[in-house]
């Protein structure tokens, strides 16, 4: 179901959230924690891989209780790992908010910031004594030097971030800040996930978790060992990166409403260039820049508490209980059985993989079929999931990250 959901676009539905002063950034994982879920754990994954693999999987343990040898639970948790890192580099998502402080200007304007971005999409600087933010523009020393002389010599209110000297963990605020003030940072996390712990989660929207299960089984299928099963390996990875290429273009929130009336919905560069101060503004919600599960609410700086009103694609309802209906129509639960009897035959590899395929196949087109009703009777739908590459084609950063996997074809 979650796959279905995730190329489907299939469960939609509207809740609301309350804005919070002076607070710009909201995530829906943490506004719509039932409807934007990412509750997928360490325990639930590592099962997923021991039963594809015919191991032991003795109920989401991490232990490795049980497994035959043909490989090691420390290779399925580091492939977890790593595939769960490469998944979030390669596709850009999920966005998060940090801020760092930098109460003493430094002198070289050059700062620090955490250890676990993995890539910076948006930098702001807020200035300490006025409480003024600047956004920064990404340019390079060289265009920094030609477009502001001597910039170095002359502090001023930063205007430009430059990491093209630098270590990935630094960014040189240009022209140097001439007060102290705060550095916040819209980026993509890597995560060192505790693999001692089954329920160690993702942090990754629970749609797209059957990515990081193919490619981490495309890894370990690729090991020089018993495991090594280079056909099963090619389709584990061809898998994850369909996965990764739906992922890409995918976005959770439809409309936005405040009161009766819609917030335009464009990119976060738009906002940033159309509206430069909007951190800076007070009143209430006129537009929003969407960065998928990240909502940027402008004016940026409201002073009192605002009611939104979302329509949002959820996370599929999954069934608790063996009684509970599947929230399905008839016409395609078939195609839903078609894709859970050929993801059960991966295990058995071979000949039984391959006569599953047509199976795959009517399922995703079925996946197809679904998508042109959706852009027949939901016609704002197509330009409102199509966002994420406008933002990714406007920015002058633009990050396409090309891999490759062992055993692909």
């Amino acid at each position: 179901m979650y796959v279905w959901g995730a190329l489907t676009s299939y469960w939609r539905t509207s809740s609301t959230f309350n804005t919070s002063p002076n607070q710009a950034y909201y995530d829906l994982s943490v506004q719509f924690p039932a409807f934007r879920t990412r509750s997928w754990t360490l325990g639930q994954m590592v099962q997923d891989i021991q039963f594809a693999i015919l191991e032991n999987a003795p109920g989401g343990s991490v232990a490795g209780t049980g497994m035959s040898g043909q490989t090691s639970i420390t290779a399925i948790l580091n492939a977890i790992n790593r595939a769960r890192n490469r998944f979030v580099l390669e596709t850009v998502l999920p966005f998060s908010v940090a801020t760092t402080s930098v109460n003493i200007p430094p002198s070289t304007g050059i700062v620090q910031f955490t250890n676990t971005t993995g890539y910076l999409h948006r930098a702001a600087w807020q200035d300490g004594p006025s409480g003024t933010w600047y956004n920064l523009w990404r340019q390079d020393n060289y265009s920094a030097d030609a477009g502001l002389y001597q910039w170095q010599a002359t502090p001023d209110y930063p205007r430009i971030f430059s990491e093209s000297n630098l270590t990935p963990l630094e960014i040189q605020l240009i022209p140097i800040p001439q007060n102290g003030g705060m550095l916040e940072t819209v980026s993509v996390s890597s995560l060192m996930l505790n693999l001692t712990l089954p329920g160690t989660t993702f942090n990754v929207p629970d749609e797209w978790i059957h990515a990081i299960k193919w490619g981490a089984i495309s890894e370990l299928l690729s090991a020089d060992s018993q495991i090594n099963d280079p056909t099963r390996a090619g389709y584990a990875n061809n898998r994850y990166q369909q996965a990764a290429n739906f992922a890409k273009n995918s976005k959770s929130i439809v409309r936005l409403m405040y009161g009766n009336t819609p917030l335009m919905l464009d990119t976060l560069l738009n906002i940033d260039a159309g509206y430069p101060a909007w951190r800076n503004q007070q009143g209430p919600p006129r537009h929003a820049g969407i960065l998928y599960d990240l909502v940027a609410i402008v004016p940026g700086a409201p002073q009192a508490v605002y009611t939104v009103q979302a329509d949002i694609i959820q996370s599929a309802p999954i069934p608790t209980g063996g009684g509970d209906y599947i929230d399905l129509g008839p016409e395609d639960i078939g195609h839903l059985v078609d894709y859970v009897l050929h993801i059960l035959s991966f295990k058995c590899g071979g000949r039984e993989l391959e006569s599953s395929y047509s199976r795959y196949n009517d399922f995703m087109d079925a996946v197809a079929f679904r998508g042109q009703i959706n852009k027949s009777k939901i016609q704002y739908l197509k330009p409102s999931l199509e966002q994420p590459s406008m933002e990714e084609g406007e920015r002058p950063d633009v990050y396409q990250l090309q891999s490759t996997a062992k055993g692909a074809k």
